[in-house]
């Protein structure tokens, strides 16, 4: 019986570079002389599945292998199980490999799980869904959804999308209860960090720890766009929470109250929700493989 089960995107990359990555990953397996599961997402969710059915199954560990949706997917079905998620980055902006130290470079990961170090990290929850490096609302939540229906990915792609959605988004006014004192105004972005990036280098809150059992709460206010094009160069120095604009307050939990139903995103994937969003964070509900054991042999 296998000890392993890789959950692959079959959509992610191109599908000659998706083969020779599963050839890699069959073949580094085998060569510790270890036979690993490879099964294959059908359709959007499925990876919640088979991760869920592995982790039922006893498998010790289960590992991603795409993009951050992909991810999201796969560790939603490993909350609160025995069983710990291992990734293998496969996506564009691959911020969830980025936020918790995993090696970008494929064989390097999927080497370090040979003998991987677990440690549990926190887990957030919006309406019953899990988000593991940050939910926002507002202008990131309308990037997410125009780049989702752009239908090409990359990071090219991802900057025309935001660069349209920025100059044509309006705020809207919320109410966001957080544990121990109300915010109101109209953010151009409210955004819950579990994890300090977005992805691809962009850092949106430099201080969040994904064990601390708090998520930090960015609020952006409204800016000019010569403002935005001034204080950009601080998503990607560590500097955002420095900017006048830019609030930043701590919570476990959290309401939000919209004027009407709209999107929000979850790891970068858009999700249609309802006007009231209920925000909470579970403490150390996910156990993740991190890097190879001391001492141990790749």
């Amino acid at each position: 019986m296998s000890d392993v089960c890789f959950i692959v995107n079959p959509k992610s990359g191109a599908k000659r570079g998706r083969e020779r990555l599963v050839d890699r990953i069959c073949r580094i397996w085998r060569d510790a002389g270890r036979e690993p599961e490879v099964l294959l997402t059908a359709r959007r969710g499925h990876g919640g599945e088979l991760a869920k059915e592995a982790a039922a199954s006893g498998m010790p560990l289960v590992v991603a292998v795409g993009g951050d949706g992909t991810i999201n997917e796969v560790a939603s079905g490993l909350v609160g199980t025995r069983t710990a998620l291992g990734i293998v980055p496969a996506g564009s902006g691959n911020g969830f490999a980025r936020n918790f130290g995993i090696p970008l470079e494929q064989e390097t990961a999927i080497r370090s799980l040979l003998d991987p170090v677990t440690k549990p990290v926190d887990v957030g929850t919006v309406n019953g869904r899990h988000f593991f490096c940050g939910m926002g609302i507002g202008l990131d939540a309308a990037v997410a959804a125009g780049f989702d229906r752009f239908g090409v990915r990359g990071r090219l792609p991802y900057f025309v999308v935001g660069v349209r959605e920025f100059l044509r988004y309006r705020p809207q006014p919320v109410e966001v209860r957080l544990d121990s004192e109300v915010l109101r105004g109209s953010p151009l972005l409210l955004y819950f960090a579990n994890t300090p990036q977005y992805g691809s280098g962009a850092v949106i809150a430099p201080r969040a720890q994904p064990d601390d059992g708090a998520l930090d709460v960015c609020w952006l206010s409204p800016v000019s766009t010569l403002s935005a094009l001034c204080n950009v160069r601080r998503l990607f120095d560590g500097t955002i929470d420095a900017w006048e604009a830019m609030t930043v307050k701590r919570a476990r939990r959290a309401t939000i109250y919209r004027a009407e139903a709209g999107y929000f995103h979850l790891d970068g994937d858009p999700y249609w929700g309802a006007s009231v969003l209920e925000v909470d964070l579970l403490p150390g509900s996910l156990t993740l493989a991190v890097g190879m054991a001391k001492g141990a042999r790749r």
